[in-house]
């Protein structure tokens, strides 16, 4: 099939899991035999672009498109307010309509939250929203009742469900990460078209490296100001880390990621727990570090961090809410801490066991090999692109 992508930006370095989810999910179709085509809203870097074989690129914003001002957009009252409150032209919108239509696109893929009016341009292709994760949910699993701070993800919870449900009518199928963010999609949007497409990992970006690690040491990645990684940060660093250090005082824990703010760059200056900004290929301190420490929790979507981390063989304790969606659960070779006695005895054994600590690393990636792969995801996709095709 010929597959035009849009979304906003493809950024670099891919630190947004919209980003990773939209590269590698192309490449992947791609390598199944699809003609896969993009359109952004600005135009990408290079190194965004790299390795991926498009049939066509557009960028929406550029003055090189000559829009027919008649083109019509197929939007009610309410997808025009939406339209209007995302802050998206219609000229864009039209540009994606006639990319979709220069492309001879038998289906357009729009990716991420805000690019639903998109579709309003789409008329003589089948239309797929990417979602990934479930917006409503994960605002929803944020909200802590004796937290009045956390109130305000009620209010966002109820406008991304209006949202969603008002235009519900433009997309033919969506694409989820997992059966929680589903049966939530099924529920805000009433709608039964949505299938599972699991996250995958570059398993070849991702290798074990055989490098010595640092005793005693942990590590946790991630963007630094999402409120997930926030949160999961926050708890480890006040609850967890205090215990650990009384009993170790040499510890070292690493905090890696893009944009940290001042609550991150606080828990930084405590002993032992160091803050590594914005590095390129994070690889390396992955690979030093003797274990990888998950403590989300919230939950919603796949964390691909874990992916990640299975796949360079490394050791991982997390929260019971750090495994939403993961295929192949059971055969996981996780080690799942409860509360604070169990990740201090957890983290504690892990430490003094390397065998036993090489070897859950071995099966994480057996593990994640086996169940996460983009190829894998990528065929999904082609079977929910079939149901389309031959509706």
């Amino acid at each position: 099939m010929r597959l035009l992508f849009i979304k906003e930006s493809l950024a670099w370095p891919r630190s947004s899991g919209h980003d990773v989810h939209c590269f590698h999910l192309m490449k992947a179709l791609a390598q199944l035999g699809h003609e896969i085509s993009l359109a952004t809203a600005v135009e990408p870097t290079a190194e965004a672009l790299a390795y991926l074989p498009l049939a066509h690129r557009f960028t929406l914003d550029s003055a090189d498109w000559r829009l027919n001002g008649t083109d019509s957009l197929k939007l009610n009252y309410w997808q025009e307010r939406f339209r209007s409150y995302w802050g998206i032209s219609a000229d864009r919108i039209r540009a994606a309509g006639q990319a979709a239509a220069e492309c001879r696109a038998d289906a357009v893929v729009v990716v991420g939250l805000n690019v639903l009016p998109y579709l309003g341009a789409v008329h003589n292709a089948q239309r797929v929203w990417y979602a990934a994760d479930e917006w409503v949910w994960h605002h929803l699993s944020l909200v802590r009742w004796q937290e009045p701070n956390t109130w305000g993800h009620l209010r966002a919870a109820a406008i991304k469900g209006l949202y969603e449900r008002v235009y519900a009518s433009l997309w033919d199928r969506v694409w989820v990460v997992s059966a929680t963010d589903r049966r939530a999609l099924r529920w805000v949007a009433d709608s039964n078209s949505i299938d599972v497409v699991p996250n995958g990992v570059d398993s070849d970006y991702f290798q074990p490296r055989a490098q010595p690690e640092i005793k005693r040491s942990c590590i946790f990645w991630g963007r630094l100001d999402f409120d997930p990684n926030v949160r999961a940060l926050q708890w480890f660093c006040r609850s967890v880390w205090p215990a650990l250090w009384r009993q170790a005082p040499d510890c070292q824990f690493k905090i890696l990621g893009f944009q940290p703010g001042p609550s991150v760059r606080e828990l930084a200056s405590r002993d032992g727990i160091s803050l590594i900004p914005d590095l390129p290929d994070i690889r390396p301190e992955i690979a030093r570090s003797a274990l990888v420490v998950l403590p989300f929790q919230t939950t919603g979507g796949i964390k691909n961090k874990l992916l990640e981390a299975a796949s360079m063989g490394k050791a991982i304790v997390c929260t019971p809410q750090s495994c939403g969606g993961l295929r192949g659960l059971s055969e996981a070779p996780l080690a799942i801490a409860r509360g604070v006695d169990s990740w201090v005895a957890k983290i504690l054994d892990l430490w003094a066991d390397a065998p036993r600590r090489h070897q859950l690393g071995f099966r994480a990636r057996n593990w994640v090999l086996k169940h996460h792969t983009w190829t894998a995801a990528a065929r999904q996709a082609s079977e929910s692109l079939s149901r389309l095709r031959f509706a």
